[in-house]
């Protein structure tokens, strides 16, 4: 089976959330209005949902400490602990590509894949009571395209793979990264 991943180069990327802000346009997800408060408003937040985020990682005892930030969203895992855990049989891996995907229509929200990927990178939804993650922008790759995220990436630390070797699974994956032989994730970073 071929399998799509990514190459996240931790020495380049400079915690800017371009790829955030990519995916978000990409995929038109929520907020469709401002996350702040307003004075007299509403005093709740509107729905968020993110399929690529950046974590910051950050340690050390003054005068050396570190900062990280990686890039992080679905892995398109070889085993997805969130196919596996699904009853209804929503998630499913592409025989073509490896892209892990849920078909919305089968979905019935109760949110076990959620809980079973180590990753989080399933999100729920609130207003469609539906599971959503990343698709590695499917319709952008069925076209010849790279996914968003990989495009906007202006350190060039996120890159897209078409061809990612199996063998490659999880390597040099940062602190706090789960075990990459329970689903072997399709992404390999690069250390600093």
């Amino acid at each position: 089976m071929a399998q799509r991943g990514w190459l996240i180069d931790l020495g380049r990327c400079i915690g800017c959330h371009s790829c955030t802000v990519a995916c978000k346009a990409e995929q038109n997800t929520a907020p469709a209005n401002s996350p702040l408060l307003f004075k007299g408003g509403n005093p709740q937040r509107p729905l968020h949902l993110s399929y690529r985020w950046v974590i910051v990682q950050e340690g050390g005892t003054y005068p050396n400490v570190w900062r990280t930030f990686v890039t992080s969203a679905c892995n398109h895992c070889q085993t997805p602990a969130c196919m596996n855990s699904c009853p209804v049989n929503a998630i499913s891996k592409r025989a073509s590509d490896g892209i892990v995907l849920i078909d919305q229509e089968k979905c019935i929200g109760c949110k076990y894949c959620v809980w079973a990927c180590p990753y989080g990178a399933p999100q729920w939804n609130e207003s469609s009571q539906k599971v959503e993650k990343c698709t590695m922008c499917v319709e952008r790759v069925d076209k010849g395209l790279q996914p968003a995220c990989a495009t906007t990436c202006v350190g060039k630390a996120l890159t897209y793979v078409p061809d990612f070797t199996v063998a490659q699974s999880g390597e040099n994956a940062p602190e706090g990264f789960s075990d990459p032989p329970l689903t072997r994730p399709s992404t390999r970073f690069v250390k600093k």
